[in-house]
């Protein structure tokens, strides 16, 4: 089957300058997956704070002789507008004033309690205060009815974002190359390791310990290495995709197998700001007439948040039967994806959304399991393993016919299609 010209990538077209315009889908998914994170984790721990701070009688000096002390009615107001800002860049309303309102207060908060202190809070009120620099005009409404595919926004943000995230593993690095504890001793990296997940992970976790414990200074002088590789990689567009495939492992290592926290969830969120957008670089066939096509179709472009999606009528000559054939896609590549190969790679496509889900399982679990409701604190573990899981040699063969015969099509490939590989 003849593959279409792959489209030029919008950032090519509107020019690579701090100030050309860039998708705005993009930095208005980012703000989406940075507001679920404020919601679910980085409020709640604030109001927390807030909390305890104005229940008690003794307080530290503040940092500042000017800076104001909070009452207990204060605190109260400060947590409730908290929320409703969080909401607001969720929603995509007020998104400048409600991310300069979380950043202020969270800066606020750490400069009442020196002692506060938190390099990871700090990361995330930075994110927050760039994305109240930011004028993508996309709400989480048009960002799921696929409204305004076209909308451009100013570039600075974004490119503010990434120098960041460079500038932060710049420094990670540079910290741990003068450090008596890190160089070329690792003397402290087995302390670090603390066990905090169950459910199948412990025994991950303890063979990782015992490697640390067993080669400190050589993992110390690779997490360096890798460190400054990510700083390069965020700020050298060549080292991007390259740099995507090892920081997410890296940060998953951390989250899964070290220790669990904002940081890694931050860093998630910032990394779909190095994903292509508004391209359409992933070619959808379908069947006009086809109402699971249609279906298929309406569900897609509600998660195509990224605009990576473009919907081309599949030949006549390629359907074998009467029946819908299934899904099937088109890398940019040109690699033709049906059935199960084509929905084991959807959640690398419809980034967004994948992020939403397992952000909220990840604190969300964490929140119902600190309440007594039994293992819900791993379900994010148990979504990420069975994703994996879906990519096991032989997974295919033996899950593909059950899930076909589930959603009612067929098992094989239809005819005049590329036969399915597993995508690159």
């Amino acid at each position: 089957m003849p593959r279409p010209p792959r489209s030029v990538p919008p950032e090519d077209s509107f020019g690579n300058g701090w100030f050309g315009a860039v998708p705005s889908c993009r930095f208005a998914t980012f703000r989406v997956a940075l507001a679920v994170t404020t919601l679910v984790f980085h409020v709640p721990k604030f109001n927390a704070f807030i909390r305890d701070y104005t229940a008690s009688a003794f307080h530290v000096p503040p940092a500042f002789g000017w800076l104001p002390i909070l009452t207990p009615t204060a605190g109260a107001a400060l947590a409730v507008l908290q929320y409703v800002a969080a909401g607001g860049l969720l929603l995509g309303v007020g998104v400048p004033t409600c991310g300069w309102f979380l950043a202020a207060t969270g800066f606020y908060i750490l400069l009442l309690d020196p002692e506060h202190y938190s390099h990871n809070a700090h990361f995330h009120l930075t994110l927050l205060a760039l994305v109240g620099c930011s004028r993508d005009g996309l709400s989480l409404a048009r960002l799921i009815r696929a409204a305004a595919a076209a909308a451009r926004c100013p570039a600075w943000p974004e490119r503010l974002v990434r120098l960041q995230i460079g500038i932060v593993f710049f420094y990670a690095a540079l910290d741990k190359v003068f450090s008596p504890f890190w160089g070329t001793s690792g003397a402290r990296l087995p302390a670090l390791l603390v066990v905090e997940h169950g459910l199948g992970l412990s025994m991950l976790q303890r063979l990782n310990q015992v490697v640390t414990r067993a080669a400190p200074a050589a993992l110390s002088i690779a997490t360096i290495a890798l460190e400054f590789f990510l700083a390069a990689a965020a700020v050298f567009r060549p080292l991007w995709q390259t740099g995507l495939v090892v920081g997410f492992v890296f940060i998953a290592y951390l989250e899964f197998l070290v220790a669990p926290g904002l940081f890694t969830w931050d860093m998630f969120a910032s990394g779909i700001l190095f994903l292509p957008a508004a391209d359409g670089g992933w070619q959808v066939l379908l069947d006009p007439h086809c109402p699971s096509c249609r279906r298929r179709r309406t569900l897609l472009s509600g998660l195509d948040w990224l605009r990576r999606f473009r919907y081309v009528p599949r030949e006549a000559t390629a359907i074998s039967t009467g029946a819908c054939p299934g899904l099937q896609l088109v890398s940019p590549r040109g690699q033709t994806l049906w059935g199960f190969d084509a929905l084991r790679v959807q959640p690398a496509i419809l980034a967004g959304p994948a992020f939403v889900v397992m952000a909220v399982a990840r604190f969300g679990g964490g929140f119902l399991a600190a309440r007594g409701a039994g293992p819900w604190g791993a379900l994010p573990y148990v979504l990420f393993t069975a994703y994996l899981a879906l990519w096991v040699p032989g997974v295919a063969r033996h899950l593909g016919r059950p899930l076909h015969a589930a959603l009612g099509t067929h098992a094989r490939a239809p005819r005049n299609l590329d036969p399915p590989s597993p995508p690159g």
